[in-house]
């Protein structure tokens, strides 16, 4: 083999050289970096992270939060919640750097992320993530809901956000402008306001302060979930037993302002009556009353202090039934009392009729005529006037049979009790509102009844099941601790990805020793292959040496950093231009500091291998300085060949 050969072998063995050399020096920097469980942590602290998640990302994260339309939220708001609370990001995030300091979040998350990274880079087969943050989270629920009080937002959202929601939901299924006598009317009230007088009665319940309990009650139920203090999610946003009566008075109320004729007559009594009365009613002497007579003499009746005291004891049940308070209600109406006064109208009405009726009879003209009109008086109206029986007398003989028989064929019609009941109420509000009105009074009467509950289950219909599978391992972190274990059972959602990033790490470093080996056996075949001499062949090695570290060594200090600078400038530019995301600010600070992290890190593995090779070049360097003074070494040792 000649010489020519050999060296062109050495050549390209130098090129495989340079990889191997290049995986030595990664290995190393990855072991020193990336593979080290501290690794991250550190360089999130180098980066002030903690500082600027709480004194830039979170208030970048309310500002944008701020600029949210209304139907951001989910529900029919008139403008953004937050913004309409009154309350400023920076009182915001105040609250949250009170209730969560630098110093306390870096406390929490800087040992979950060596922890996660032992695990990453196979240090540990299993760890426990744990962050031990229900402290602070009940301090966070503390913090906000005292600046809620002491800024008036409760006041605010109620006025500008709450109460119009309500006032919609009751136009919804209560329009305005039906009839004064319907029940969808009455239970509006007089206001011809949004919501009507039912507006009143929520903002009579619903007040600042039950708003605080309310919310209040909610974090904390989110939090003790949160943090597993409590198995199972159940928020309930309602009234207690005294708001509830509170809400009947004041429906009470609005149902008895309308006028007690429209409510309790016009709805309860009046049918009643039509519906056992006929159209006709003849009664003896040819008399006869309509139905429209009887039931105006049953009206003039029960007008008064009667109708008045009936309308309040409807306005109770119906309250009650509205409230959730009672599922049925049946007020019963004493209709016996009334009778008499209604009878003694209703025989001055048939009295008059039976005069009017005489007034029109001729006077009899023959005895014939004579005889038979006074044989029927007993019976009948006769056909004349007997000459020797005046009106007045015939009058007389006929009122009491006229009034017996209103009594027993037309009164006694008439039931003595009414009932009104929660079916006679529903059919009524069907009728007058259709299905929407009925809708709005199941609505109220579940509002008052059993409020707004969220629980555990609703959260898993909300949720797809990877989704609510990673709620379960964060309330897992937040408790006892989310285990990660290597295993060979196929990993799925946030294990998956750390294994890997595992596998890759388990690559790219651990034991160096045989790429390492492979290194030393290229370079020392090099050296054989390139050289003839001891000192020809020391010169390949050390030469091939150098130039392999000092390419890697330029490489990583100059062009990487270059190269990574500019494309994490155009990551930078990217992120800017993304003008479609709803959290603009955030992002763009979010990402800037991520890209801060990433190009410290590349700079700490850059820098890692630079060095590394810069050594290596230095010992290559030496070595060719060997060989160049290799006689004068030789001499120097007293040997004149090496």
């Amino acid at each position: 083999m000649t010489i020519s050969i050999r060296r062109a072998g050495a050549v390209l063995l130098g090129l495989v050289f340079l990889l191997a050399l290049f995986l030595v020096l990664a290995g190393l920097a990855a072991n020193a970096t990336i593979a080290r469980s501290g690794f991250v942590s550190d360089q999130l602290e180098e980066a002030d992270a903690y500082q600027f998640v709480l004194d830039d990302l979170v208030p970048a994260l309310l500002e944008d939060a701020w600029q949210l339309d209304a139907d951001e939220f989910g529900l029919e708001f008139e403008e953004n919640p937050l913004a309409a609370s009154g309350l400023t990001p920076e009182q915001v995030a105040g609250a949250i750097r009170r209730a969560i300091p630098p110093e306390d979040l870096e406390a929490l998350v800087s040992p979950a992320i060596e922890g996660a990274m032992d695990y990453v880079i196979g240090r540990e087969e299993e760890v426990a993530i744990r962050l031990d943050a229900g402290a602070n989270l009940d301090a966070l629920v503390l913090e906000l809901t005292t600046l809620f009080r002491e800024t008036g937002a409760y006041e605010r959202l109620l006025e500008r956000e709450l109460t119009p929601v309500f006032a919609r939901w009751v136009d919804e299924g209560l329009p305005p402008g039906g009839e004064d006598s319907a029940w969808v009317a009455i239970l509006r009230g007089a206001s011809g306001e949004e919501g009507g007088s039912l507006a009143r009665v929520f903002t009579h319940v619903a007040t600042p302060e039950w708003m605080a309990a309310q919310v209040e009650g909610a974090a904390n139920a989110g939090v003790d979930y949160a943090v597993a203090r409590s198995d199972t999610l159940a928020i309930r946003i309602g009234f207690d037993e005294n708001e509830v009566e509170q809400a009947a008075a004041e429906i009470a109320a609005v149902i008895t302002e309308a006028d007690a004729f429209d409510v309790a007559y016009t709805n309860v009594v009046e049918p009643a009556t039509r519906e056992s009365i006929p159209e006709v009613s003849t009664l003896p002497y040819g008399v006869v009353l309509t139905r429209n007579e009887v039931v105006e003499a049953v009206r003039d009746a029960v007008a008064g202090d009667w109708l008045d005291a009936q309308a309040a004891v409807l306005a109770a049940d119906v309250a009650a039934y509205a409230t959730g308070q009672t599922d049925t209600f049946a007020t019963t109406f004493d209709l016996a009392a009334a009778k008499p006064e209604a009878w003694h109208a209703l025989t001055a009405i048939a009295t008059t009729s039976l005069r009017q009726a005489l007034r029109d009879l001729p006077e009899c003209a023959t005895a014939a005529e004579n005889g038979a009109a006074r044989a029927a008086l007993d019976r009948e109206l006769p056909s004349c006037i007997p000459w020797d029986v005046p009106p007045a007398d015939i009058v007389a003989i006929a009122v009491p049979a006229i009034a017996t028989a209103i009594d027993e064929t037309v009164l006694d019609r008439i039931p003595d009790l009414v009932t009104y009941s929660e079916q006679d109420l529903r059919d009524n509000l069907e009728r007058d509102g259709g299905s929407d009105a009925l809708l709005a009074l199941d609505e109220i009467r579940e509002l008052f009844r059993e409020g707004w509950t969220y629980t555990d289950d609703d959260l898993r219909a909300d949720l797809d099941e990877d989704a609510f599978d990673l709620i379960q391992d964060a309330r897992l972190a937040l408790s006892t601790g989310y285990v990660l274990q290597a295993s060979d059972e196929s990993p799925e959602g946030l294990e998956e990805g750390l294994d890997e990033v595992r596998d890759a790490i388990a690559l790219g470093a651990g034991d160096l020793w045989i790429p390492a080996l492979i290194a030393a056996a290229l370079l020392l075949l090099i050296g054989f292959l390139g050289g003839r001499s001891w000192r020809g062949r020391f010169a390949w090695a050390a030469g091939v040496l150098l130039l392999s570290a000092a390419v890697l060594a330029v490489l990583f200090w100059t062009v990487a950093q270059s190269v990574s600078d500019g494309a994490l400038d155009d990551i930078r530019e990217e992120i800017a231009l993304d003008s479609d995301s709803q959290f603009p600010s955030t992002s763009e600070a979010l990402a800037d500091k991520l890209v801060d992290v990433a190009a410290s890190a590349v700079d700490d593995v850059a820098g890692n291998i630079a060095r590394n090779a810069l050594i290596l070049a230095a010992v290559g360097a030496v070595g060719v300085i060997v060989a160049v003074f290799w006689g004068r070494i030789g001499a120097a040792l007293g040997r004149d060949q090496l």
